[in-house]
């Protein structure tokens, strides 16, 4: 018996391991691309955390720049007094937006939830109108508000809270409005949420939250209009949209923001893991005149935006700008090799339905058969916690039935790697529909 073993085993005794469904090893060391687990196995680390070892696990100088910190300073936030950390992390933050005039505020929460609930009640004080609308198969945190927020997993801990829309989003694999063009499908999102507007919430919306490319819904990407055209609609109400750049941004998908993809300007920008290389923390960005109507007292965190955290967002975002260029170019790059690769995969095997993404954000959805679009959720998770575990390489599953696997390794990654990923995939489809007899 490993030490894995043993260790999986008292992990059981102790904690709710019913609340994880993870991947079954005990991780001892991360470097890079690769997670080694107490053993001295190595894997390719091809869901980073979930999205949050955006630039490889321990980049340079962060250990540094957190332990510097440690030294003087643990306990602390940046509510009861500031410090210099919390400054530099600010200007390190901003930077990443060049329309200085939209984006030039920011405040630090812990989590990508408490972002996103701060967002919110900055909309709500800000227009004074009280719906907030988000889009199906969105996914804003765990948090009781998010979750109710959020377009998935919402039977369970129902009914949604007052004042609460859900509108269509467009999802072209699965358009909700039946079998159009991605465009055609896009457009009819956007005049249903118009409708929503005038008729259902009375012009009383303050509001609407959405991720420009849903992660954790599956890699959604929307038509590359949709954004122009909703943003449109949402201005002529005084409607504020926001971002909920969480596990797109800082590079993600070829470019700093994903929101730069869709030629659009969301009203307040919520970042978070890829920006700290693995501590909590997420920004809530947005312009003075927006954040203005916020008042004292009106935010608090007991840990929030302590000197530790802050030293490891500038430390990451120093190392991101320091190297933006090569980065970002290698996501293009590894982007669209990968969907080359897994092209040559949907080719080959019936269980792919669909392979879409943006950068290195990309959606691998499984179905049993093409033609009805079942979904493969079991087959989905099998090959995420347990083929590709065996053969070395790490993938999670995501989407509205669990059946696509997210494919999102760092933005360091090498093709090297991604033939390995690719290899393992293969195999891994190939036993199951040998063994399920799906052609």
């Amino acid at each position: 018996m490993g030490r894995s073993e043993e260790l999986l085993k008292e992990l059981d005794e102790y904690l709710m391991t019913n609340l994880y469904p993870t991947h079954k090893i005990v991780v001892r060391e991360a470097r890079d691309i690769y997670v080694y687990d107490v053993d001295g196995n190595a894997y390719l680390d091809f869901m980073t955390v979930v999205t949050t070892a955006l630039l490889g696990h321990n980049p340079p100088g962060l250990a540094d720049a957190i332990a510097e910190t440690a030294k003087r300073l643990i306990a602390g936030n940046g509510y009861n007094w500031y410090t210099e950390e919390l400054l530099n992390a600010a200007k390190a933050v901003l930077s990443l937006f060049p329309d200085k005039n939209l984006y030039n505020k920011v405040h630090f929460k812990l989590s990508g939830s408490e972002g996103i609930e701060l967002a919110l009640k900055i909309a709500k004080r800000y227009t004074k109108n009280t719906y907030i609308m988000y889009l199906m198969g969105g996914y804003h945190g765990r948090t009781y508000l998010t979750g109710s927020y959020h377009g998935m997993r919402r039977r369970e801990y129902g009914p949604l809270p007052p004042g609460t829309l859900i509108a269509p989003f467009p999802y072209p694999y699965r358009c909700p409005f039946g079998d159009m063009p991605p465009e055609e499908c896009g457009k009819a999102a956007v005049e249903t949420i118009e409708y929503y507007i005038n008729y259902v919430a009375i012009k009383d919306v303050c509001c609407l939250v959405t991720e420009p490319i849903q992660g954790v819904g599956g890699i959604v990407v929307p038509p590359m209009d949709f954004f122009e055209r909703l943003k449109k609609v949402l201005d002529t109400y005084g409607i504020l949209l926001i971002f909920d750049e969480v596990q797109s941004g800082m590079g993600r998908t070829g470019t700093t923001w994903a929101f730069e993809q869709f030629n659009v300007k969301p009203d307040i920008v919520v970042a978070a893991k890829g920006m700290t290389g693995g501590l909590p923390a997420s920004a809530v960005v947005t312009r003075k005149e927006i954040t203005s109507a916020m008042q004292l007292n009106d935010e608090h965190s007991t840990f929030g935006a302590s000197a530790i955290i802050m030293a490891a967002v500038k430390a990451t975002v120093d190392y991101y700008n320091m190297h933006k260029e090569e980065l970002l170019s290698n996501a293009k790059k590894m982007g669209e090799y990968a969907m080359k690769r897994l092209m040559e995969l949907y080719d080959k095997h019936p269980l792919i339905g669909d392979v879409r993404g943006l950068g290195l954000m990309i959606g691998i959805e499984l179905v049993k058969n093409r033609k009805t679009k079942e979904p493969a959720t079991k087959e989905t998770s099998d090959i995420c916690l347990n083929r590709a575990l065996k053969r070395g390489v790490l993938f999670v599953t995501s989407g509205w039935n669990g059946n696509v696997i997210r494919f999102a390794p760092p933005l360091t990654v090498k093709q090297e790697h991604i033939d390995k990923a690719i290899e393992v995939l293969d195999k891994s489809l190939g036993e199951i529909e040998k063994e399920e007899n799906i052609k």
